[in-house]
C-alpha cells in the first residue's frame, strides 16, 4: 500500500513536459516550396473615428502588399457554411448570426436555390472561370456568391467591373446591386484592403476564415462571465497603456499609417495586447476560473480560424497567403500556423519596410 501511495504522490507531482516533437518551422526535407503566409494584424478600420483615415492613407500599405503578390487573401469574415451553422444552432449563438452574417435569402430567391446549392455552384463557376471574364459572367458569379453567403467575394467580382457595368442585370436586383455598391465604399478593412488589393491582383475570390462557433462556451458560462471580463479589462498596467497610446499616433498620412501597421504587428505591441487582455485573464484567480473560460473561448476561436486558413489553401500547396485580421489575433495565428509541416511565416516588418 505504501508503495502505491508513494507512486501516486510522485505521479501527481510530475513536472510538465515539452512535446516530444517540435513542429515549428518548415520540415526538412519538403517536397516543393512551402506555403508562405503573411499575417497582417490590423485595427478594425470602420471602428476608427469618422475622418481618421483619409483617402490615400492606405496606399503605401497596399503597394507593399501588392509587391508581396499573394495568391490567396483571407479575411476576418464568417463564410456561408459557418453562418449556416450559427443560424441553425441559434440558441447556442444568440444574436451572433445577425451581427456577423449577411442574409443570403434575397439572392437565393432570385437563384431558386438553397444556400448549399449556391455554394457548390459558385465553387464550380470559380474553378471554370476564364482569365478575362465578361461583365455578364462577373455579375452572375456575384449573384451566386451572395447566395452562397460569401458577400466579400461577390464584392471583389463587382470591384473588377467597369463602373458602367456595375448595374442590376443578369439576375442581380436593384437592391442587391446597391448592397454591392455600399460594400465597395465601406470603411471595413475587408473592403479597404482585401477587395482593393484583390482587384489589383485580379483574384477571383477571398477566403473567409472567421469563426464564432466557440461562442457556445459563452452559452454555458456562469452569469458572472461578463463582469469578470470587464474587471480584467479595467486593470491598468502603465507599460501596456503606453504601448496602446502610442498606437494612436499613426494616423494622418500614408507614411504614418504604414509605420502604424509595422508597429501594431511588432512583438512589443503584440506582447502588450496579450498582457493586457488574454494573458491577464489567464492569470486572474477566481473560484470558478471564469476568466479562463474567456481565454478558452479566445483560444478555440483562433484555432478554428487558423484551421479555416489551412483549409482555404489546401488545394494550392506552395501558395503565397495574406491573412488580414484584427491585430489581437496575430500572435496566436503566427504560433498556430507555425506548427504546420509546410508553412513558412513571412515578416510583416520586412514586407512593409521602406
Amino acid at each position: 500500500m505504501l508503495t502505491t501511495l508513494t507512486a501516486f504522490a510522485a505521479l501527481t507531482l510530475a513536472q510538465a513536459t515539452e512535446p516530444g516533437i517540435d513542429f515549428s518551422g518548415v520540415q526538412e526535407p519538403l517536397g516543393g516550396e512551402p506555403t508562405r503566409v503573411l499575417v497582417l494584424g490590423t485595427a478594425h478600420l470602420n471602428q476608427l473615428p469618422e475622418g481618421a483615415l483619409n483617402p490615400g492613407d492606405l496606399d503605401l500599405v497596399l503597394d507593399r502588399l501588392e509587391a508581396f503578390a499573394p495568391d490567396i487573401i483571407a479575411v476576418e469574415s464568417i463564410g456561408g457554411r459557418g453562418c449556416d451553422e450559427l443560424r441553425r444552432y441559434e440558441p447556442l449563438y444568440e444574436g451572433v448570426a445577425e451581427s456577423y452574417c449577411r442574409d443570403p435569402q434575397p439572392a437565393l430567391d432570385v437563384l431558386g436555390m438553397s444556400q448549399p446549392e449556391a455554394y457548390l455552384a459558385a465553387r464550380t463557376r470559380l474553378f471554370e472561370l476564364a482569365d478575362a471574364p465578361s461583365a455578364t459572367e462577373r455579375r452572375q458569379l456575384a449573384l451566386l456568391l451572395l447566395g452562397a453567403g460569401e458577400p466579400w467575394s461577390a464584392a471583389l467580382q463587382w470591384a473588377q467591373l467597369d463602373e458602367a457595368e456595375q448595374v442590376a442585370a443578369d439576375g442581380l436586383t436593384d437592391a442587391l446591386a446597391a448592397s454591392l455598391d455600399r460594400m465597395l465604399v465601406s470603411r471595413n478593412e475587408n473592403a479597404a484592403l482585401a477587395v482593393t488589393l484583390g482587384a489589383r491582383l485580379g483574384l477571383d475570390h477571398l477566403a473567409t476564415m472567421d469563426d464564432h462557433t466557440a461562442d457556445s462556451i459563452y452559452a454555458f458560462a456562469p452569469g458572472t462571465l461578463g463582469e469578470t471580463i470587464q474587471s480584467v479589462w479595467a486593470q491598468s498596467d502603465p507599460a501596456v497603456d503606453d504601448v496602446h497610446a502610442e498606437a494612436t499616433n499613426y494616423l494622418g498620412s500614408p507614411e504614418l499609417v504604414l509605420a502604424g501597421y509595422r508597429f501594431i504587428n511588432s512583438p512589443r505591441y503584440q506582447r502588450a495586447t496579450i498582457d493586457g487582455d488574454f494573458g491577464l485573464a489567464a492569470a486572474t484567480p477566481d473560484n470558478d476560473a471564469v476568466a479562463r473560460q474567456y481565454v478558452s473561448w479566445w483560444q478555440t476561436r483562433n484555432l478554428r480560424m487558423t484551421a479555416n486558413i489551412v483549409e482555404a489553401t489546401g488545394n494550392q500547396p506552395g501558395a503565397r497567403v495574406l491573412v488580414i485580421v484584427g491585430a489581437s489575433h496575430k500572435a496566436y495565428f503566427d504560433a498556430y500556423l507555425d506548427q504546420m509541416h509546410d508553412w513558412e511565416l513571412v515578416s510583416v516588418d520586412e514586407v512593409l519596410a521602406d
